[in-house]
């Protein structure tokens, strides 16, 4: 039987190996960690369950290409309960309030309640979310098997996301939000994507969340892993991990198999690299493979492609909540990081899983965004200094508690810090480049380039993971997963 080696165990890693395994192959995934997941990370702490990566999933709706895709991997099924979120965030100004509604008719009256006068303005906001509740996510195979006419038909069906998208694609978060003269409409399009995203990427994101495209599946990060990993073995595939790889072995046009850190080299007959494409390409493959896309992203222009990432802090409250939103932005008073003040910070409960705490507790998880040079500044502290990198978490720790406190009374000497990553947490884990958890940011400036998932020079050797489009994600990954068994799957045919 043809043998698949998988490396890296994440979400592009185990649908690779689900789609190996429905096709006839036999699939061995090996994972560095001593779980399987990569960036769809959890643990424990204090009998209390940290999760660290599902804020919403993009795909929930039943009607959708990737909802069968999620359904295949044992993500989503008909059984399983996904909880809808009333609203997205709630931000607040001056004794205002704005929530991102699940329904567009609340938002809408909400926001002309707030700014009457910008009234032309909030409509074309509210028609370009509508819009954007179009988008298709190519999710069953890549567009290199598409046919003509399946070309023209997915065209057909984008054409009014394409016209909006050509108009609004070199304009950043923070141009289209100082159209806006009210201060609480600026700071609700402004505090929680990067504002150097271009303005596309919140349209996206706010039409997959208001069409019941963007929910949060039951067990959130812990369950969704062990769905995938069960959906695997259940198919016969073999997950092991402790196992790091260290190069591929080639002869030729081909890798004959894969050396681990242990000493073993395994043989296969093709190998699909999931993890991190920096590290892929720096520490796995040898120079002469490197493609124009990896050439331009990691080496040539590199500050064309800017990530972000942020410094996640999980704190227990000892009682159920009753104050503080599901979702909120919240405002800091003094706090600085690297150097920069940070102003406000995401900050949502888990109250939806109890599961996940112990009962009449919650957990709270603050999300302060990290750019870049943040993720630099936490890198070099922790590789030079840790006890200078334990002060400043510390601190960033509790400037935070303190304007959770300030912010929400009933929280007044009831936190409890639970644990506090950083960006170079992603980088240790998961060879996260730049400590990133997201791929790289689509600003104005630059064009949206996807990966083909192959290796230049070798004939069996595929790509999977969010780094191969922007802005990555969960669904990227997933999708580039099942992509890279399908083009082994064309290229395997006699």
């Amino acid at each position: 039987m043809t043998k698949i080696i998988i490396i890296g165990g994440g979400v592009s890693g185990l649908t690779a190996g689900i789609y190996a395994q429905q096709a006839g192959f036999q699939s061995s995934i090996y994972e560095r960690n001593a779980l399987p997941g990569g960036l769809l990370a959890y643990w424990q702490r204090q009998s209390c369950l940290l999760d660290n990566c599902v804020h919403w999933l993009t795909g929930t709706n039943n009607r959708t290409m990737l909802y069968q895709l999620w359904e295949n991997v044992g993500v989503l099924s008909k059984d399983l309960p996904v909880y809808q979120q009333p609203y997205f965030m709630q931000v607040e100004h001056s004794g205002e309030t704005l929530h991102l509604w699940r329904d567009l008719s609340r938002l809408r009256t909400d926001m002309l309640r707030l700014s009457p006068s910008e009234a032309p303005m909030i409509e074309e906001f509210i028609h370009l979310v509508t819009i954007y509740q179009g988008t298709v996510v190519v999710a069953n195979k890549p567009i290199e098997q598409y046919t003509l006419w399946q070309k023209i038909k997915l065209l057909f069906a984008m054409r009014k996301i394409g016209k909006v998208h050509r108009k609004y694609a070199k304009m950043s978060i923070a141009d289209y939000a100082a159209q806006f003269r009210h201060p609480l409409i600026q700071k609700f399009l402004t505090t929680y994507f990067p504002v150097h995203y271009n303005i596309s990427s919140l349209f996206f994101v706010f039409g997959m969340f208001t069409s019941g495209n963007a929910d949060l599946p039951a067990g959130g990060s812990r369950g969704m892993g062990e769905r995938m990993v069960s959906r695997y073995e259940s198919l016969g595939g073999k997950m092991h991990t402790g196992w790091e790889a260290e190069r591929i072995e080639i002869k030729g046009d081909r890798a004959v198999g894969v050396r681990f850190s242990n000493g073993q080299m395994v043989e296969a007959d093709y190998v699909v690299i999931a993890c991190d494409l920096h590290h892929a390409i720096t520490q796995l493959l040898p120079k002469e493979h490197w493609d124009a896309y990896m050439q331009e992203h990691y080496v040539d222009h590199p500050e064309k492609y800017p990530t972000y990432s942020s410094v996640n802090l999980f704190y227990k409250v000892n009682h159920l909540t009753h104050m503080v939103p599901e979702a909120r932005i919240l405002d800091l008073n003094a706090l600085e990081i690297n150097g920069k003040r940070i102003p406000t910070a995401f900050v949502k409960h888990f109250n939806y899983e109890p599961s996940f705490a112990p009962a009449d507790t919650t957990i709270l998880q603050v999300l302060l965004t990290q750019y870049d040079d943040d993720s630099a500044y936490w890198q070099q502290l922790r590789a030079t200094d840790y006890p200078a990198y334990s002060a400043a978490k510390k601190q960033v720790a509790d400037a935070v508690a303190e304007a959770l406190e300030a912010t929400f009374p009933e929280l007044t000497d009831s936190l409890t810090l639970l644990d506090i990553c950083t960006p170079a947490t992603n980088e240790r884990y998961c060879h996260a480049y730049r400590g990133a958890y997201m791929s790289f940011i689509l600003t104005p400036y630059n064009e949206k380039n996807s990966h083909n998932g192959r290796v230049k020079g070798l004939r069996n050797v595929y790509l999977a993971g969010q780094w191969l489009q922007a802005p990555g994600g969960l669904p990227n990954a997933a999708v580039t997963g099942k992509f890279a068994i399908q083009r082994l799957v064309h290229d395997a045919k006699p």
